[in-house]
């Protein structure tokens, strides 16, 4: 709130706040990748960190609670920080400071701030309280970031002979290897570059993946065994939906009408691939909008909803609800929208990002691309077979065995634990657990 006290700091809300969130909403740069990129960062989607977390919950915790809290606790620090930041903005540009083009990525922490800061009453006080918050921060994603990789490779057969210590302090050591470059003279500019070919693609490409995975793989199988009619219907389904999403987003872009696009790619999907799927499916309206248009996420959407019951046994009225909102979300709209996001940061970076000379951008492209070859290497050379029990997405399941999972804890937790016995009855419960 001391920002507050800063010169035009009042004056910034109203200038930039309302006067350019048209321009801001309609800009075609990176502000929206940006934008998104930190919103994947800052709650840990598409980076493991949830999933690794999420695997030491009990198998049938309720978790829908959880992630609203989450998700609007990130949103609402974020939206309170947004206050000082753009204090700081409008300070900056009424007293035409140096540091005043410096107000975007890191340079809006090491360059914008301590410039600020430095106007402010007590601002020895201030400066020690920004390099401690800062360095909490970064304290905390490396916890995050480090057991979700650790969580990864102990549950790998091979590395789950390893110490989970061991694992963590290589990781570290590792980290700390790779981190020397960024605290040399031309550190900040190789950070710049990474930081932004690591959030505004890698991340963005791999919730699209994500996204295919869980709502066009999973139950893919399963559902066109049913009948041809289903199969065809789904292949329909599958390829001209992809076929759209790929292509409309860069026709868009490249005629600058991404907003308005968006909203046209959604119209051609539902008329030109989910409605014909429907008729050549040839079934019931109930059938169809379970197994073809909620193939996959509508059973992984139940099977998140049933957790919630206060009886198994007995379906909530929201239910159903919860299921369209989050299937469309995850097999439909999220697809889109990222492409969408993902073409439009391809197009500004035409020229490279930030003026850099090739050198640098060649540089930053480097590391999301041997994330992504890494991705598809162990796609093919890290191949085990992975027992998981699929009956857990089965709701006639769920509420033939609704209890029984607390009684078997509560018989582990009455036996002894010193003997070998009790020991092995554990493991296999918390093993059972994590799958």
């Amino acid at each position: 709130m001391d920002t507050m006290s800063l010169d035009e700091a009042l004056h910034s809300h109203e200038m930039d706040i309302v006067a350019r969130i048209d321009e801001q909403l309609s800009s075609q740069d990176t502000v929206w990748a940006a934008a998104c990129g930190q919103i994947f960062f800052s709650i840990g989607v598409c980076m493991g960190i949830m999933t690794s977390y999420g695997s030491y919950n009990d198998i049938r915790k309720p978790i829908i609670l959880d992630n609203c809290v989450i998700s609007f606790c990130n949103s609402g620090m974020s939206f309170i920080a947004g206050f000082a930041v753009w204090s700081v903005v409008g300070f900056l540009q009424a007293t035409n400071n140096l540091a005043k083009t410096k107000t975007s990525s890191a340079g809006l922490a090491f360059i914008a701030y301590p410039a600020a800061i430095d106007e402010m009453p007590g601002s020895n006080f201030w400066t020690v309280l920004l390099g401690l918050v800062l360095f909490m921060l970064g304290i905390d994603s490396a916890f995050s970031m480090v057991e979700a990789t650790s969580t990864v490779i102990c549950d790998t057969p091979s590395g789950k002979h390893i110490p989970r210590m061991f694992v963590a302090f290589v990781l570290c050591f590792v980290g700390f290897l790779i981190s020397i470059p960024f605290c040399t003279n031309w550190g900040y500019v190789l950070f710049d570059v990474i930081d932004h070919y690591l959030c505004a693609y890698l991340l963005i490409i791999v919730g699209i993946m994500q996204c295919f995975g869980v709502g066009w793989g999973f139950d893919a199988e399963k559902t066109m065994g049913k009948s041809p009619e289903h199969a065809k219907a789904l292949k329909y389904l599958t390829i001209s939906f992809w076929t759209i999403t790929v292509i409309l987003p860069i026709v868009f872009v490249v005629v600058e009408i991404p907003a308005i696009g968006i909203f046209i790619t959604f119209g051609v999907m539902l008329l030109a691939s989910v409605l014909p799927s429907y008729f050549i499916a040839k079934q019931e309206f109930d059938e169809w909008y379970n197994n073809i248009f909620l193939c996959g996420v509508g059973r992984i959407g139940r099977s998140i909803a049933m957790l919630g019951r206060a009886n198994p046994k007995e379906r909530q009225w929201w239910e159903g609800g919860f299921m369209l909102y989050w299937g469309f979300l995850i097999k439909y709209a999220h697809p889109i929208i990222l492409m969408f996001i993902l073409v439009s940061t391809c197009a500004a970076d035409g020229d490279g990002y930030g003026g850099y000379a090739i050198g640098w951008q060649l540089a930053g492209i480097f590391v999301p691309a041997c994330g992504l070859v890494a991705f598809v290497v162990c796609i093919f050379c890290n191949v085990y077979e992975e027992t998981y029990d699929m009956s857990e997405f089965d709701e006639d399941h769920f509420m033939e065995t609704a209890g029984l999972e607390k009684e078997k804890a509560n018989k582990v937790e009455q036996e002894p634990g010193e003997g070998a016995g009790g020991k092995q009855t554990e493991t296999e419960l918390v093993d059972g657990t994590k799958q």
